[in-house]
């Protein structure tokens, strides 16, 4: 039995928005990864040549929830996370030529220092300072305890604390 109700899958995603958001929310724990999410389905939605599905709000959940899984696999394979916010966070520019160029140096040994960390450590520090998730949070998407999450973002703070010391940047 095929549902009538929505002529393109883009449109039912349309339709259940609401539903498929909170559904994300609950799954990442990041309204920014949740929309993000949202964005990239209704993109492969409008532009699949697929014929509609007999139950497209069980593929949209479906869907949603691979674009869900090919983001994050992105987001940790090109350590992508980092750069972005460590920018975003220093959209304020500095009131002098000579503060714009330590702030860029400073970005600059901060990318590289986390980096260096062991990917597992990079991954639980980007989830935890770039995309905002509590240690909860991480633990449950990633599958390990919260201890590890704790001793991981240690780990990845001492690392680039010592990185900034060693450079001569006062912390």
């Amino acid at each position: 039995m095929t549902d009538d109700r929505f002529p393109s899958l883009s449109q039912a995603l349309e339709a259940y928005y609401g539903e498929l958001r909170r559904y994300l929310l609950r799954r990442t724990g990041s309204s920014t990864v949740a929309d993000d999410v949202i964005q990239e389905t209704w993109l492969r939605a409008r532009t699949t040549a697929a014929a509609m599905p007999d139950n497209p709000r069980a593929y949209l959940y479906r869907m949603v929830g691979n674009v869900a899984t090919d983001i994050a696999r992105r987001d940790a394979a090109q350590g992508k996370a980092l750069t972005g916010v460590v920018e975003e966070q220093m959209t304020v520019p500095p009131a002098l030529p000579d503060q714009a160029a330590e702030s860029r140096q400073v970005m600059g040994l901060l990318v590289a220092a986390i980096e260096d960390l062991p990917p597992k450590c990079r991954e639980v520090f980007l989830l935890y300072r770039a995309r905002g998730l509590t240690m909860r949070q991480i633990s449950l998407q990633l599958g390990i305890s919260q201890k590890t999450v704790e001793k991981h973002i240690a780990r990845a703070m001492l690392h680039c604390g010592k990185r900034l010391n060693d450079a001569g940047v006062e912390i």
